[in-house]
């Protein structure tokens, strides 16, 4: 009851029908994009490309620009903004994302919706509020603090809210673009970054680890569109690992509507370093071949990078010298997004994306067989040329495991 009385003394918002206090819009906030120069443009389009892309699904949903927004309206009585939101929160190139009341742009109407919305934030618990005004329409004829002023007060009239302009428990946001005005108390954190798409493509060697999902999550947080290749050792490695890192590259792929994952069978090229090479250079020998194979994939796929989860220091073979020496074979860019990050922040990342509990399924990659005790761990250039130049037919053994490459289309 008297909820009700309060929303009853609202202030009239105009002659048209009373405004509801259910949200009708999705607000989402582009952050580094707005800072591009005369190219912005093609990042906005690829961004709502993106957003298209992951709401394929919805019905009764239409994603439209506004100036540094992209808003999704309501089509139809069956539209779930709460389910569009968790949506929009997984595409890169995403601040933030608001549910929202769309408002007619006048003051009395964007006053009367706020303080409905401040009335339900009461109602959940809050005792304090501010409102914060984003006129990015200058020709809107009220400025921004005469706009708070009087939404704030049409709101603490009907709350009993107090006003706390420093630390509030809810903010009531109004913002005023040239062709849309809304009101809204929810924000929802976004990834952040570029999206998909816009900086290229990159090969990304997925192991079923912890740490290479995570680094093909950042790169595609940086812009690239990624595919996949994996080093399968059968049968030292049976298909519980194959599936393992099928269900990880299909795990990153939802952000970008799918993605195509190479199988290379690796296990001849494994064990001919092993009968004809010196031990302590085994896994440099191993990761070389991998990094000629994946350019070749490269290649094929269009990728202008490689894209690892080498971590420098966390093991032996990821040393600085190693690197270098596992680098030399590759013929484009190697990027390394986790190169920096201790274990413990990568596994952590890992939790948050979705990846970690795939990624500690018991099935060992290639990466763990025949390894020697004591690796080198200052490896150097010449000595796997030398090394190489000693095992017979090994570039034969390349193009035999690029011929049988097995090629797994995972759609979104």
């Amino acid at each position: 009851m008297e909820r009700d009385a309060a929303v009853s003394a609202l202030p009239p918002g105009s002659e048209d029908a009373p405004l509801s206090s259910k949200p009708d819009l999705l607000v989402v906030r582009f952050g580094e994009i707005f800072l591009k120069g005369d190219n912005r443009y093609q990042f906005v389009q690829c961004l709502e490309q993106n957003l298209r892309r992951a709401l394929k699904r919805e019905r009764h949903v239409a994603v439209e620009t506004h100036h540094a927004r992209a808003v999704v309206r309501t089509t139809g009585p069956e539209a779930d903004l709460e389910r569009v939101l968790q949506r929009v929160l997984r595409v890169f190139g995403v601040t933030s994302a608001s549910l929202a009341i769309s408002v007619p742009r006048r003051v009395p109407a964007m006053a009367e919706a706020g303080a409905r919305l401040v009335v339900e934030a009461a109602r959940l618990g809050a005792r304090s509020f501010k409102v914060k005004t984003r006129r990015s329409d200058k020709r809107f004829p009220t400025r921004s603090p005469e706009v708070n002023d009087v939404v704030g007060r049409a709101a603490r009239e009907v709350s009993g809210l107090r006003v706390d302009v420093h630390d509030p428990d809810v903010t009531l946001t109004v913002e005023i673009g040239p062709k849309l005005a809304f009101v809204s108390t929810h924000v929802a954190r976004g990834p952040g970054g570029l999206p998909v798409g816009v900086s290229g493509n990159v090969t990304l060697l997925l192991s079923g680890g912890i740490d290479s999902p995570v680094a093909g999550y950042l790169a595609q947080k940086r812009g690239s569109r990624l595919n996949a290749v994996y080093f399968h050792s059968f049968p030292y490695t049976g298909e519980g690992a194959k599936q393992k890192v099928v269900d990880l590259a299909r795990e990153l792929g939802r952000v970008q509507g799918g993605i195509r994952l190479s199988v290379i069978p690796f296990t001849a090229l494994q064990e001919a370093f092993r009968a004809n090479a010196n031990p302590r250079l085994l896994v440099l020998l191993y990761r070389r071949a991998m990094m000629r194979i994946a350019c070749r994939v490269a290649e094929k796929e269009g990728a202008l990078a490689l894209a690892t989860g080498e971590n420098l220091g966390q093991v032996a073979s990821q040393t600085l010298e190693n690197l270098g020496t596992i680098e030399d074979a590759a013929d484009r860019p190697v990027l390394r997004p986790v190169i920096a990050f201790d274990k413990a922040e990568i596994v952590a990342l890992a939790k948050r994306i979705g990846t970690y509990d795939i990624s500690v399924q018991p099935f060992e990659d290639c990466c763990s067989l025949f390894v020697p005790r004591h690796p080198v761990t200052k490896g150097r250039v010449i000595d796997m040329v030398n090394a190489e130049a000693h095992v017979s037919g090994w570039q034969d053994l390349v193009e035999a495991a690029l011929a049988e490459r097995e090629i797994i289309d995972l759609e979104d």
